[in-house]
C-alpha cells in the first residue's frame, strides 16, 4: 500500500521510485500484481504518466486510512516499550518543598517500579489538577473545598519571619507586628481562598497597622532568594522552609498568633488513589534523625476540627 500511494502521490513510476529509493521495474511490477490481486486497474496511463481510476481513488483513500492506523499504532507500541512501568503523579505545593525533598527517598521506595512525575505549583492549582484526574495525589495545603477529596495533614510548620541580619539586632530572636510593619514584607498568597496572606493582613488591621508588602506569590523559594542576593525587607514565612539558609539571613518568632501551615497529603475519594495515599503515609512515617531539623512539630493523631 506504500508503494501505491507513492505512486498515486508522485504521478509516475519513476518518480516514485527515486522517492522509495529503489529500481524502477521492481515497484511497476509491484502495482501490476496489485491491480491483478483487486481485478481493476488502478490507474490510466498517459504516456509517461499515471491518473487514478475511480477504483484507484477509492483505494487510495483507504489506502492512506491504513497507513495513518499503522504508523499511528507503531508509535503507541515505542511509547509504551519505552515505559519503565506505572506512573505516580505527584503534586508540591512550594510551601512544602524543602519538606517534601527531605522525604523524597522514602517516597520513592515505597513505588520502586513507578515512575515519579512531579508538578509543583500553588495548592490552588494542585486542587484544581487533582479534581481532574492529573494528578494522583498532592503535598499540599488543605484544600478550600474538601467533597470527594481526602485530606491527611502530616505537619504543622509554624509561621516565621525570615531577614537578613544587617536588619534586625544581634539580641532580638522575636518580631512584632509593629517591627514588621516598618520594613517591606514578601509574603505567601495563595492564588485562589483565604490563606496566611489573608490572615497577616488582618492582624495587621486589627491593630491599626499599614503592612508594606514590596511583593507576595506562591513561591516561598522565590521569596528567600530575594533575601539572600541583598534584599532589604523581611520574609514571612513556614519554618520548615527555611533549612539551608546562607548565615547572610537569620530566622526569627514573631510575636504575635498566626496559623500553621499545614502540610497535607491530598487525594480523591477513589479507591485505587487512597491505596496509593496510604502507602506515602506509610513512608512519610519513616523518620530519621536527620529529618528533625526540617519537619517542624508533628500533628496529633486526631487533630481538633
Amino acid at each position: 500500500m506504500r508503494y501505491f500511494c507513492t505512486i498515486a502521490e508522485q504521478g509516475q513510476v519513476s518518480r516514485a521510485a527515486r522517492v522509495l529509493h529503489m529500481a524502477q521495474p521492481p515497484l511497476s511490477q509491484r502495482l501490476r500484481e496489485l491491480e491483478e490481486e483487486l481485478g481493476t486497474p488502478l490507474f490510466e496511463r498517459r504516456g509517461r504518466s499515471l491518473a487514478l481510476t475511480e477504483a484507484g481513488a477509492l483505494f487510495y483513500r483507504r489506502a492512506r486510512d491504513i497507513l495513518r492506523a499503522v504508523e499511528a499504532t507503531r508509535e503507541e507500541v515505542m511509547r509504551a516499550a519505552s515505559r519503565t512501568g506505572p506512573e505516580l503523579r505527584i503534586g508540591v505545593s512550594p510551601t512544602c518543598r524543602r519538606l517534601w525533598l527531605s522525604r523524597f527517598d522514602a517516597l520513592q521506595r515505597a513505588f520502586p517500579a513507578h515512575r515519579l512525575g512531579v508538578v509543583v505549583a500553588d495548592s490552588s492549582y494542585l486542587e484544581q489538577l487533582l479534581r481532574a484526574g492529573q494528578l494522583d495525589v498532592a503535598f499540599m495545603l488543605p484544600p478550600q473545598q474538601t467533597e470527594n477529596m481526602r485530606v491527611h495533614e502530616l505537619v504543622a510548620s509554624r509561621t516565621v519571619a525570615v531577614a537578613p541580619r544587617s536588619l534586625v539586632a544581634p539580641g532580638i530572636e522575636r518580631l512584632s507586628l509593629a517591627e514588621l510593619a516598618r520594613h517591606p514584607l514578601l509574603v505567601l498568597r495563595r492564588s485562589v481562598g483565604i490563606g496566611s496572606y489573608e490572615w497577616l493582613m488582618r492582624r495587621f488591621q486589627a491593630e491599626g497597622l499599614t503592612a508594606e508588602v514590596a511583593l507576595y506569590g506562591s513561591d516561598v523559594e522565590l521569596l528567600l532568594d530575594l533575601l539572600e542576593q541583598g534584599f532589604a525587607g523581611i520574609a514571612v514565612v513556614p519554618e520548615s522552609e527555611t533549612v539551608g539558609l546562607s548565615d547572610a539571613c537569620r530566622v526569627l518568632g514573631i510575636a504575635f498568633e498566626l496559623p500553621d501551615y499545614r502540610v497535607s497529603l491530598v487525594c480523591r475519594e477513589r479507591a485505587e488513589d487512597a491505596a496509593r495515599a496510604a502507602q506515602l503515609l506509610a513512608a512519610w512515617s519513616c523518620r530519621t534523625d536527620a529529618d528533625e531539623g526540617i519537619i517542624g512539630s508533628e500533628l496529633p493523631p486526631d487533630p481538633a476540627p
